[in-house]
């Protein structure tokens, strides 16, 4: 994958920590643009070989000890920040504070605390979160922010400080906004988005998920630079065939032969068809990382090889529900304000393990980010009775449940749950779920795909009214719509 762009202008300086860009009385545009970028697919693993590699004994640090003690600052850097090599760190943890800092304030936020491990840091902003790992940046924002503008200093940042010439792999998605027209270019509309996109990235491809404009779910991603991996073909047509045709009330996604399959056995259903807009062929190779689809032990420098990604996208919560999320008399908004709500709402139970960095705005609204080992989890609500929406995003990986008469089917059923979780806590009129898997190896895929499928499945007090699977080069999607009862 090539840039297409030349460097961008020095970002002006940031605004004061912690201003909200975005916040408007009466109105505030929760559904989030979300942007991933990869630089390679696991850590250092583009830029060195097994014989090239150097782990050094020393490592770059902040020289400003103030800004180093600062809460707010990441952590210092461990042994995942120690490969220098050819005059580069290959790492974008390393990459200064104060870089990120100018990148948010072309998006139009700034960081209010920051949380770190091991393997990443988590910066909670004025609108979402942050997350830069060693090889690959997730940013999210919310409100009227110009996300896609971080695009250009992205890319310079990583080449300039980290010497990637390339990106391995990018993702943007969003829902549909609830308030179009408050954004600002190039946000405004699905197309001004693709195009800016298309302007820097010469492999890309846009797709319109969903049956109605409130409904509907957007995605663009960038094939893979094939010098990172392999692509296997499914072999057995056969096996595909049989799983197609157990999946009932699926619409099955296939622009190798240019058409959308749907069908749907069950009696007295409420599902509708759904049409795609696909831009380019999705691929039937299958990326052979040599780990099953549910099976996370496989590792490189304490990264998992398999990625996955859950997002429940929520709207017209509960009103009762919503109170927790208002700041009551002479409260401390900020991480005292998180806290509470973690503990009055049952957030805290999702990960108790975890490593949560919350936050509670004025006078309502909440963030909070958390980390386990290399995987994360995000939740941001805007509780406002005409404005209402929460996301919960997770790559942790779910701990199987064994359930009584459903064996073979534990890490399906632990996923459900999840989802049943966080649902029972925002009570949503609507929401929708979205599932990334990576491939894994091709004799196990079929039966993967399968288990992808069942993971959107029926909740009771609700009515699925899309249930999609799209297959696209290196990762399976699964979109799911319900609507309460």
């Amino acid at each position: 994958m090539t840039y297409n762009s030349p460097p961008p202008p020095p970002p002006a300086p940031p605004p004061v920590s912690g201003t909200n860009y975005s916040a408007e009385h009466g109105c505030f545009e929760g559904p989030e643009k979300l942007l991933e970028i990869w630089f390679s697919p696991t850590p250092f693993s583009s830029r060195f070989d097994g014989n090239s590699v150097n782990f050094l004994s020393t490592f770059l640090t902040n020289s400003d000890s103030e800004e180093a003690s600062d809460e707010s600052s990441p952590a210092t850097p461990n042994e995942s920040q120690m490969n220098l090599s050819l005059g580069y760190s290959a790492d974008l943890r390393t990459v200064d504070r104060s870089l990120w800092d100018s990148m948010l304030a072309t998006v139009k936020c700034t960081v209010l605390s920051v949380v770190s491990n091991a393997h990443v840091d988590a910066y909670l902003l004025s609108e979402s979160s942050m997350f830069v790992f060693p090889h690959k940046i997730v940013l999210k924002t919310c409100g009227t922010t110009t996300l896609l503008k971080a695009v250009p200093y992205i890319l310079e940042i990583a080449k300039t400080r980290c010497g990637y010439e390339s990106v391995y792999r990018l993702f943007y998605s969003r829902k549909s906004f609830m308030f179009p027209d408050k954004q600002l270019g190039p946000h405004r509309s699905w197309e001004e988005e693709v195009n800016y996109l298309d302007n820097h990235f010469d492999n890309g491809a846009s797709y319109v998920i969903g049956n109605t404009n409130a409904e509907e779910w957007y995605l663009y991603l960038t094939s893979p630079n094939m010098t990172h991996h392999q692509n296997h073909r499914i072999e057995n047509l056969t096996d595909m065939k049989q799983l197609m045709k157990e999946t009932e009330g699926l619409s099955w996604m296939s622009d190798s032969v240019n058409e959308v399959t749907s069908w749907n056995n069950e009696p007295n259903t409420t599902e509708t068809k759904s049409t795609a807009s696909a831009t380019s062929t999705v691929m039937e190779h299958r990326h052979n990382d040599r780990n099953s689809f549910y099976h996370t032990a496989s590792s490189v420098h304490g990264y998992r090889t398999h990625d996955e990604t859950i997002e429940i996208l929520m709207t017209d919560l509960d009103i009762k529900a919503m109170q927790a999320f208002y700041q009551r008399d002479d409260e401390p908004s900020g991480l005292v304000g998180g806290k509470r709500i973690d503990l009055e709402t049952g957030l805290d139970q999702l990960y108790p393990e975890a490593n949560v960095d919350s936050y509670m705005f004025e006078p309502c609204g909440y963030s909070c980010n958390g980390l386990s080992e290399d995987g994360y989890y995000t939740i941001h609500c805007a509780p406002e009775e005409q404005c209402s929406y929460a996301s919960f995003e997770t790559t942790i990986p779910v701990k199987p449940v064994d359930t009584p008469g459903k064996k073979g089917y534990a890490r399906e059923e632990a996923i459900c749950k999840l989802i049943r979780q966080v649902i029972d806590i925002f009570q949503p009129g609507s929401f929708t779920v979205t599932y990334f898997a990576s491939h894994c190896d091709a004799d196990q895929q079929v039966d993967n795909v399968n288990k992808l499928v069942r993971t959107v499945d029926q909740f009771g007090g609700y009515r699925r009214k899309d249930k999609i699977l799209y297959e696209f080069e290196g990762y399976d999607l699964i979109f799911g719509h319900f609507t309460r009862l």
